[in-house]
């Protein structure tokens, strides 16, 4: 049986776990960064896990194949809780003239290991299977920041291995990366040991039940303008979801005012404080491109943050900025001044805040990081710029999961009818 190998890139949560126990043996999931990548491999190797604790290993800049499979190792050992009693695991195996070699005295804490090769890591990972559980789960965390390309590589031959070796060890990584193979290199054939699964943002559904939960424990209820707009404007990130409800309740718990309702000016109360704290470096990017320089560089910012699309045609973004434009209101720059600021905001200079979305096709662009989006919404709304969070404005992949009763898409051309009319689109709506 194949390794468990989830590799967390980049919400439906029955999604998951039918695949999880009809296909338990390989998967790959794919998320957007800041989608809530660590929690949710632990979350599943937690609710897998029979027996005892999943093992959970970090990753860093200078950590090689040897140091992950010896701090696997190690945190796997049974920890003796009687004081004053040594327990010494030991490890040895031999192939080919190569050895693996893992001992921990638990009561000096000494350690000495020795992985030698890729096959002595698979020996010693499978000796889990006797000394920790029939099937351990182990999350090797923040995958990606593993400098050497060679080191990740070896893991795409650890995964391979594993499966070849029907071994009962499920890995479930996570990292940022384009793809899997981005990830772990050339090895192809460790990808035969992976079911794939993309994980969109997180639902409208989703996002109102974390909404809905958060503040009925505070017995206080939420107006439905409120209530869509944070879930809009989180743009399906869980971390903004809980960023915003907890400084909403945190305002309302302050006020000498008692409230049963959280109503708009308790919302965009909340919304100031929760922009302030929005982790720095994702301030610092929009301050980069926008502290010193003309106001019209918010608006074109505002402008990409508009619609539901995460890449944008620059045709669209021009659309989207007469309409921001319209709504501050200001008078919209000359083309030539537009298309000025546009480059400028991809390049260096002003933080290279946005970049090509499509690779090399032309007019297409997206934001570097994708949590900029949802800051910079937010952004817009505290200056009183309401954004389009559902219509999707390109049809496309990102068109085909259903986003709940507040939305109705709409197709914008004859051949987007028909793609519509084919997915279902019209009868989901109804």
């Amino acid at each position: 049986m194949p390794p468990l190998s989830c590799f967390l890139v980049e919400k439906d949560k029955s999604m998951i776990w039918n695949t999880l126990y009809t296909q338990p043996d390989v998967m790959r999931l794919f998320m957007v960064t800041g989608g809530g990548k660590s929690s949710l491999a632990q979350t599943v190797a937690g609710k897998l896990q029979e027996g005892k604790e999943c093992i959970l290993v970090g990753c860093e800049t200078t950590s090689t194949l040897q140091s992950v499979i010896s701090d696997i190792m190690l945190n796997a050992l049974p920890k003796d809780k009687q004081s004053g009693h040594e327990h010494r695991w030991n490890i040895g195996v031999q192939l080919g003239g190569y050895g693996a070699n893992i001992a921990r005295t638990h009561k000096n804490s000494s350690q000495h290991t020795d992985i030698s090769t890729v096959s002595s890591a698979v020996h010693a990972l499978r000796t889990l299977e006797k000394k920790h559980s029939k099937r351990p789960f182990i999350v090797i965390d923040e995958f990606d920041q593993i400098g050497s390309q060679e080191e990740r590589a070896q893991f795409g031959a650890l995964v391979k291995q594993l499966g070849d070796r029907a071994s009962e060890v499920k890995l479930i990584f996570t990292g940022i990366g384009e793809s899997l193979m981005s990830l772990i290199g050339g090895h192809k054939s460790s990808e035969r040991q992976l079911h794939q699964i993309k994980l969109e943002n997180l639902s409208w559904n989703g996002r109102f039940a974390i909404i809905d939960n958060a503040f009925s424990e505070f017995n206080v209820t939420v107006d439905e303008t409120v209530r869509f707009k944070l879930a809009g404007l989180s743009d399906g990130f869980p971390s903004y979801i809980h960023l915003m409800c907890e400084k909403i309740l945190t305002v309302a718990h302050l006020s000498k005012k008692k409230h049963k309702v959280i109503d708009f000016p308790l919302f965009i109360a909340g919304l100031n404080d929760a922009i302030k704290s929005v982790a720095e470096t994702l301030r610092h990017d929009y301050a980069w491109a926008t502290e010193g320089r003309e106001e019209s560089c918010k608006h074109i910012l505002w402008a990409i943050a508009d619609t539901a699309d995460l890449i944008r045609h620059k045709a669209h973004i021009i659309e989207s900025y007469h309409t921001v434009c319209q709504n501050i209101p200001t008078d919209r720059v000359t083309e030539e001044n537009f298309n000025r600021k546009f480059l400028a905001l991809r390049r260096e200079s002003h933080g290279q805040i946005i970049i090509p979305g499509l690779g090399k096709r032309p007019s297409w662009y997206r934001f570097r990081e994708n949590m900029l989006r949802g800051y910079i919404r937010m952004l817009a709304e505290a200056h009183g710029v309401p954004l389009d969070f559902q219509r999707y404005r390109v049809a496309g992949e990102h068109s085909a999961f259903a986003m709940g009763k507040y939305s109705r898409y709409t197709p914008l051309t004859s051949t987007e009818d028909k793609v519509a009319h084919l997915r279902g689109d019209d009868e989901k709506s109804e």
